[in-house]
């Protein structure tokens, strides 16, 4: 059988190269296959589409700014931008087919142009009423049909003349009211399709009295609300506002922390659901707190809660499943089940399966779930899930049982473990091992009962770029993976850093310092010396380190702040901004060495 030898890497098909792609991330791909051929450049096209400017390094800018952006330019149609525009300095107008920019961090109106979609994730407070006026009131984005704002203030739109807004289609918001989100919705009346609101703190719910017409939404179809701030809508508050005003909604999405039994009641949910007579799929995810009386039955509660939601309307005219668990604990004694009080209020987690949310906050009792359907897969019922915040709430949880746990969330992208602690009294039969893991964050943790960062298969995490943790988690034989690019140390009380050499692909080093005053004696000989350990061990690729000092004296940090630039050590700069020293190579630095 004759077959034709492969010599070189150009000779694989298509398909080999792809799968070759998925060990590697986007800038990988960008910077190893663009700019070779024309074949080469065609076949890794469906990763250029989007592109994210902040997970270049410093070391790659000026090949991507002067070759491998315009080579992909005519493709590009989404972009998230920097958060340092200073360093990226971007040309926008070499992409002509750009229909979404991004910001995340941070944000320039200076990047802002008239594109079909904008996403904004932190806007700044200062400048929340003229982006509204902007957005709201001008033809100045003619073109946009998509636009998401959002803010840890919230957006106010009392007090602001606006014009009613009749091009924007698709809107995610946070909101600082209730007053706020009828503001919003007779604005966007005309226009709005899908609807996307986050309303952070409470305030009055009743209609404006200063619009005569009723408020109808009539091209409403998808509409997602959430609120943070404990009961701030009631269950018929929301109910006559879905039923007056959102005729023909289609998909409904109800986030909440309440105390309105109503929530938690199937056969409330039925009565006002079965009113929407074109609603396709319905999905919530309800946090109901209560309080605890000696006199009350748990178990007739949660009977009732899953009965009213076992009824022909929820299992088979809509095969709509819902699962719950409780925090006021249960265990199983001479065969009777025994509810065991934490505090004087608990609360309970019920949502639709699958989970249908991006983000969600567990507790250790995730492992008693309780459901209206058996034959549904645990991994499949937290298949949306990418970032997961568990609360292990001092509670010892056992090896097994933890990995069991994560195991169900095997997509996740971001965990974040708070409050755990592990029982070792077994052994772990296998490593826990999250593959699509790019973020990991633990918070403070016990110095007594530290967590041993060795439970996490860390080397086959191949996506783990970005690693929080207190330093007493790090041991001697820990094995980073290799890809790691921001490593952050809190509650560090050792000033030894000579294991970042082991960590080839670091680019940020964030160090929570303890006693930064004594670190500052003698001319800040002990800061210098962190600073060598970590620019010294032939990392090309370290861009910056930052030293947290909160509580510092700022006299003796502006002295060395001013000393420190003066002697220009090997293209570092210092930067204190009050809160923190930052230590950053210059782009000189990479210029040179590229």
């Amino acid at each position: 059988m004759n077959s034709k030898s492969i010599t070189k890497l150009e000779d694989l098909p298509d398909e080999l190269l792809l799968l070759i792609c998925r060990y590697l991330n986007i800038i990988e791909i960008l910077n190893g296959f663009s700019c070779l051929n024309a074949r080469l450049s065609k076949t890794i096209s469906e990763f250029s589409i989007k592109i994210d400017l902040n997970i270049i390094p410093l070391k790659l800018i000026n090949r991507f700014l002067n070759e491998i952006l315009p080579n992909i330019s005519y493709n590009v149609r989404s972009l998230i931008y920097s958060d340092n525009f200073e360093r990226f300095p971007i040309k926008l107008d070499m992409f002509n087919n750009l229909e979404s920019i991004h910001f995340l961090n941070k944000f320039s109106e200076d990047f802002l142009i008239n594109t079909k979609e904008i996403k904004i994730d932190s806007v700044p407070v200062d400048i929340q009423i003229d982006l509204i006026k902007n957005f709201f009131s001008s033809s100045q984005y003619k073109n946009l049909k998509s636009l998401e704002l959002l803010s840890y203030h919230g957006f106010t739109f009392s007090n602001i003349q606006l014009n009613k807004l009749i091009q924007i289609e698709n809107l995610k918001i946070t909101l600082k009211n209730n007053v706020d989100l009828f503001e919003l919705l007779y604005l966007l009346s005309y226009s709005i399709e899908q609807l996307n609101i986050h309303i952070l703190y409470n305030g009055p719910f009743k209609s404006l009295t200063k619009f005569s017409s009723p408020l109808k939404l009539t091209k409403l179809r998808y509409f997602h609300l959430k609120t943070t701030f404990e009961d701030s809508i009631q269950f018929k508050q929301l109910e006559k506002l879905i039923i007056d005003s959102f005729d023909f909604i289609q998909y409904l999405s109800i986030e909440t922390l309440t105390r309105d039994q109503n929530y938690i009641d199937g056969l409330q949910w039925e009565n006002f659901l079965k009113k929407l007579n074109y609603l396709k799929n319905f999905s919530f995810s309800i946090r109901y707190r209560f309080k605890i009386n000696e006199n009350d039955d748990q178990q007739i509660r949660e009977n009732y809660l899953l009965n009213s939601f076992s009824t022909d309307f929820w299992l088979y005219q809509r095969k709509w499943f819902i699962l719950f668990y409780s925090t006021y604990s249960n265990i199983n004694q001479n065969d009777s089940t025994c509810f065991i009080k934490r505090k004087n209020y608990e609360k309970l987690f019920l949502h639709t399966i699958p989970y249908p949310y991006a983000f969600m906050d567990a507790t250790i009792d995730i492992n008693k779930t309780k459901s209206t359907i058996d034959q549904y897969s645990t991994r499949d019922i937290y298949s949306n899930v990418r970032h997961l915040y568990y609360d292990g709430e001092s509670i010892p949880i056992k090896l097994e049982c933890l990995k069991n746990l994560l195991d169900k969330f095997h997509l996740i992208n971001e965990l974040k473990l708070d409050r755990l602690i592990i029982d070792y009294s077994s052994l772990l039969s296998n490593k826990i091992n999250l593959r699509h893991l790019n973020k990991l964050t633990i918070y403070n943790t016990d110095e007594k009962i530290s967590i041993n960062m060795n439970l996490f298969n860390l080397s086959s995490m191949y996506n783990l770029r970005y690693i929080r943790i207190p330093q007493i988690c790090l041991s001697d034989n820990l094995q980073m993976p290799k890809q790691l690019e921001t490593l952050i140390l809190t509650e560090c009380r050792d000033i030894n850093f000579d294991f970042i050499y082991k960590c080839k692909n670091l680019r940020i080093l964030k160090l929570f310092l303890n006693n930064f005053d004594r670190l500052l004696e003698n001319n800040g000989e002990l800061i210098i010396n962190i600073i060598n350990t970590i620019y010294n061990n032939n990392n090309n690729i370290m861009e910056t380190l930052q030293l947290m000092c909160h509580g510092v004296n700022q006299t003796k940090m502006k002295i060395f702040e001013k000393q420190f630039n003066l002697n220009n050590i090997k293209y570092l700069n210092a930067i204190y901004d009050g809160k923190s020293l930052t230590i950053q190579r210059s782009n000189l630095y990479f210029d040179q060495s590229s």
